[in-house]
């Protein structure tokens, strides 16, 4: 496969040399045309707080896989769990609080306008788009279920009659690593064009970090995809129909240990009771039972070397296929969205990051995906215009997951005299299966009160259903050789459930005055919902498995979008604030398996709020400079809530009066360009950025501190890029400019390793 898509890009490089000259320059992303409100407008006239990142621009910026959108963007983090399997949108402090694959996001993420159902689907290689729109706020009306924070919508670069443009990229870069990104637009007669993109992410030798238990090199990517996309228009009709394929088999970050207890006996050591890790001279768990390992204090501050077990990797697989039918009748436009998903995901994580087996997690699930939606809208003019739509979804998921604890002779005290299971047979599984059943109809409509004042509105009713069955945890006897799934001693089997959205009606209401054609302000009302589900971790007892409640949010949101100077200054600016219901997070409890340990059950937590601000200023004082910064606060709490959870040193802590974790209260970004023009149609670009935020987590006492506490961190980049106007340019760019060490991630296997 390697081989026939290197093939592909060199074909597509021979294809497309006559034709650079005639592609598009680049687009800045202050001057897009987006589709937030589904249909084609000035980002600057659209009455919603929207970051739009094009094509181009994730090209220069080497923007390689989706969870580095979030650092363009303010008031938004993409949290890794378990080393980047499921990257989690974070926007405006409104969060999955659950990292288990059955679970929805917060935020709803669109691919060329079909919904993705797991956080999972959000996580492939970013190549040849048209452009990215990240919209901030409740967007339930038009976009649907789980848009609490937002929705993110990807849209592929598509192919147009005539079309016949391409590019071809080639990096290559530290750690031996290269990527080959092309494609190529063909027209296939007067009225149909085709368009092939191929990605090829891999390395060839050598990652980042070393694992001091198998002492090789680890952080490999390894990432293929192919993209065609046939677009044709026979009179009114319009039909797109995109076919898919991506593999992901890279490795993900090893996690660093966490030294924690105290070489003389079970307890915490006192550096960690005084809210501080001491890596030389606190023990790991792996080193309390086996003095001779090497300990925490032989890993690198910067997480290049660490003790971790060299298995943390992906390994996924999609097939998917989109097939978009627009008919324009004249005064009306229908159209008709399917979409076919077919993704197999893998990943394997060394939870206790240590020699041994403590705390390896392992996974396979395989999730079908079926979408539709039927569309039909007014024309762009007049004075009242109005759209209205119904989308059915049935999503199947079937699930194992494992965790090996065969190292550990403190749960084989325990296990063995309850379930009689030897060391070998420490193996902790999950099985279950879930199908979710949605639909919805919805309709959005504006109307001009005046040329310069609009009303908007939005609402939309939706059913949901999802059916958890056939749930069992238990232990397998390595001796029986059982197939995934096959469970010898089952403390908790034979699990049904179901969940059905109990509160149906979602929507929004927009006031927006245009002054002038350089201003836009706007008063925003809006309500969403994040669906509730079936917990999908590893259930110690049946009522782990209980069904969690949706969430809401109601915000009340005003903002303005202006350009000044003859469009050399824009600033655009928002002010907002949540009302936050029924949030969905983890509570803790003692653990019935693990005594001593906690037990993680995700629940309905309360009520908080969410209250912000964002501000980004673009300027270009002089030919060839662009200058921008965009900074966000933001205040996350709960407000209202009777549940408590336990800090890492066992001590209850009530909910009420808590910070959400990742809604940091500072975050931002700083850039800066200038293009110089020299002789023979040559130019020299340079160009940086600085992305930062504050505070991601805090702990509750001091051990938590030490042990979960995620500080704030800043990283720069720049690049320095000679371009031609006949196609070609040479760039040299570099990421982390000052090799600034941060943390992701801080917690533990909740069986007594720390990472």
């Amino acid at each position: 496969m390697r081989l026939r898509l290197t093939t592909s890009a060199s074909l597509i490089a021979l294809l497309a040399t006559p034709a650079f000259a005639q592609t598009s320059p680049p687009t800045d992303g202050d001057a897009i045309v987006v589709t937030a409100q589904k249909r084609e407008q000035n980002l600057q006239d659209v009455p919603i707080a929207i970051t739009a990142v094009s094509g181009q621009a994730l090209r220069d910026q080497r923007i390689r896989t989706i969870d580095e959108i979030g650092t363009q963007v303010s008031n938004t983090q993409i949290y890794q769990d378990k080393g980047g399997s499921q990257p989690n949108w974070t926007i405006r402090g409104v969060s999955l609080f659950d990292f288990n694959v059955n679970n929805s996001p917060s935020t709803s993420i669109f691919i060329d306008d079909v919904y993705q159902p797991s956080t999972v689907l959000g996580a492939g290689g970013i190549f040849d788009l048209q452009r990215v729109e990240v919209l901030k706020g409740p967007q339930a009306g038009l976009y649907g279920r789980n848009s609490v924070g937002g929705a993110v919508q990807i849209i592929s670069h598509e192919p147009k009659p005539g079309d016949t443009d391409g590019y071809v990229n080639v990096d290559y870069g530290s750690w031996n690593r290269y990527r080959i990104e092309a494609a190529q637009s063909l027209s296939l007669g007067e009225n149909t064009a085709f368009r092939l993109s191929v990605l090829n992410d891999g390395s060839f030798g050598g990652g980042w970090q070393k694992s001091l238990a198998g002492g090789r090199k680890w952080g490999e990517p390894d990432r293929l995809a192919v993209r065609g996309l046939l677009r044709s228009e026979i009179g009114p009709l319009t039909a797109k129909l995109k076919v898919f394929y991506a593999r992901d088999k890279s490795d993900t970050v090893l996690a660093t240990a966490s030294g924690a207890y105290s070489p003389t006996g079970p307890d915490f050591c006192d550096a960690l009771l005084a809210g501080r890790l001491d890596q030389a001279n606190c023990l790991t768990l792996a080193q309390s039972i086996d003095p001779s390992l090497a300990g925490a204090g032989a890993q690198s501050k910067d997480g290049k070397r660490v003790l971790s077990q060299g298995e943390n990797r992906l390994n996924n697989e999609e097939l998917s296929a989109t097939l978009n039918l627009s008919a324009d009748l004249g005064g009306v436009t229908i159209t008709s969205i399917t979409g076919l998903t077919r993704f197999d995901f893998g990943f394997a994580f060394d939870y206790d990051a240590s020699q041994l087996n403590l705390g390896g997690w392992t996974e396979q699930a395989g999730l079908r995906n079926f979408n539709q939606e039927l569309r039909i809208a007014s024309s762009s003019s007049g004075a009242f215009r109005w759209q209205g739509g119904v989308v059915y979804t049935n999503y199947r998921f079937n699930e194992f997951k494992e965790f090996n604890w065969t190292d550990n002779p403190l749960l084989f005290d325990t296990f063995n005299p309850i379930f009689g299971v030897d060391y070998q047979d420490l193996f902790l599984d999950v099985t279950y299966n879930q199908k979710t059943r949605y639909w919805g109809i919805y309709g959005q409509f504006d109307y001009d009160i005046t040329p310069e004042l609009t009303f908007s509105g939005s609402v939309r009713y939706s059913d949901e259903k999802t059916t958890y069955r056939n749930g069992r945890t238990g232990f397998r006897k390595i001796t029986s050789f059982p197939a995934p799934g096959g469970i010898d001693l089952i403390p908790v089997g034979d699990i049904d459930r179901d969940y059905k959205l109990g509160d149906h009606w979602t929507g929004s209401a927009t006031l927006s005055y245009r002054p002038t054609d350089t201003a836009t302000l706007y008063t925003t009302i809006s309500r969403g919902y994040k669906s509730g589900g079936v917990p999908g971790g590893f259930p110690q007892t049946p009522e782990d498995t209980l069904p969690y409640g949706e969430e809401f949010v109601l915000n009340f949101e005003g903002g303005f979008k202006t350009e000044w100077l003859d469009r050399t200054l824009q600033v655009n600016g928002s002010v907002f604030y949540y009302d936050h219901d029924d949030i969905q997070a983890f509570t803790t409890l003692p653990s019935t398996l693990t005594p001593g340990q906690f037990a993680f059950r995700l629940t309905n937590i309360g009520n908080g709020y969410n209250f912000g601000a964002e501000l980004q200023v673009v300027a270009r004082p002089a030919r060839g400079l662009r200058l921008a910064a965009s900074v966000g606060y933001l205040k996350a709490k709960i407000t209202d809530s009777d549940k408590v959870f336990f800090s890492l040193d066992n001590q209850v802590i009530p909910w009420e009066g808590q910070r959400l974790d990742y809604a940091p209260t500072w975050s931002g970004i700083l850039s800066a360009s200038y293009r110089a023009e020299l002789s023979a149609g040559r130019s020299l670009t340079f160009a940086g950025d600085y992305n930062f935020r504050s505070r991601l987590r805090f702990g509750q006492t001091a051990v938590d501190e030490a042990l979960r506490g995620v500080p704030g961190y800043g990283v720069a980049n720049g690049r320095i890029t000679l371009a031609d106007e006949s196609g070609w340019s040479l760039a040299v760019w570099g990421k982390n400019l000052f090799e600034k060490a941060y943390i992701t991630d801080a917690g533990n296997d909740g069986v007594g390793s720390f990472y």
